[in-house]
């Protein structure tokens, strides 16, 4: 008989829960941080180079500016097609902007709650150590921010292309264990922030859904993308220009059905 976790009951959860962490701490978070202070230098510059990718500020300015962009072109284009697209634009990239930047305030607040002390601090206070509103940068070990913002990400994109998501997490992934292999945070920090990066956009997205907003529920319970339309606009370049502008003009000033059925299917 398999057991699945959804058949454990709450409680059951929770001790199995606690249980994994408490083996994190105790065992595999010094182990990984010892490993990693071995790594060669190079190794480690390499790493601490990619690190930067887990910032949210390169993700956030253009998306917000991208938001108010589209509301600006919205509010300036009275006809439906482009009202209705612009519309479409700042909804998608509201998603965006709504489900990292929220993972990542989250974060920082637990970041701040918690206090947990740095590697760094492993030597001098080990890695039990917690001073619970510290507000200090060395007392703010988990989650890992990174960890969380680049899984947040990951997660946006996977819900907006199933496709992508292998390889979205999987690079997910290797930008978050760099907080581990620079020394900057323990192997638990990055699982927690790993955690809460991916829960947080799905939950935005059915947040979304009740209010109708880019996603909706299916008859069968799960979500989609509303609309073809919007599907074009997540698809090819070309269904996207099509969205906007409507089909291309032909050489004897004709436009082709056929190309116009194809971009709309």
């Amino acid at each position: 008989m398999t057991l699945r976790l959804k058949d454990l009951t709450v409680i059951e959860q929770v001790v199995l829960a606690l249980s994994l962490v408490a083996v994190g701490v105790l065992v595999i978070d010094p182990f990984l941080l010892e490993r990693a202070r071995a790594l060669p230098p190079e190794v480690r510059e390499f790493f601490r180079t990619i690190t930067h990718i887990g910032r949210s500020n390169w993700i956030l300015i253009p998306t917000g500016a991208a938001i108010a962009l589209a509301i600006v072109l919205r509010r300036n284009h009275a006809g439906f097609r482009n009202g209705a697209a612009y519309g479409l634009i700042a909804s998608t990239i509201g998603f965006v902007f709504v489900s990292v930047g929220g993972a990542g305030l989250i974060a920082n607040l637990l970041k701040s709650i918690l206090g947990r002390a740095r590697p760094k601090l492993f030597e001098t206070v080990s890695q039990f150590e917690f001073q619970l509103f510290a507000f200090d940068p060395d007392y703010a070990s988990t989650p890992s921010g990174h960890a969380t913002t680049i899984f947040a990400f990951a997660a946006v994109i996977a819900i907006l292309w199933p496709r992508g998501r292998v390889m979205l997490y999987t690079a997910a992934a290797w930008i978050a264990a760099s907080r581990v292999l620079i020394g900057a945070h323990y192997f638990t920090d990055v699982v927690l922030g790993a955690a809460l990066g991916t829960a947080f956009p799905y939950w935005v997205r059915d947040r979304f859904a009740a209010r109708r907003w880019l996603f909706e529920r299916t008859a069968e319970g799960g979500y989609r993308i509303r609309g073809p339309r919007t599907q074009a606009w997540l698809g090819w370049p070309e269904r996207v220009r099509v969205a906007l502008h409507g089909p291309k003009l032909l050489g004897d000033g004709s436009r082709n059905p056929g190309k116009i059925a194809q971009d709309r299917s």
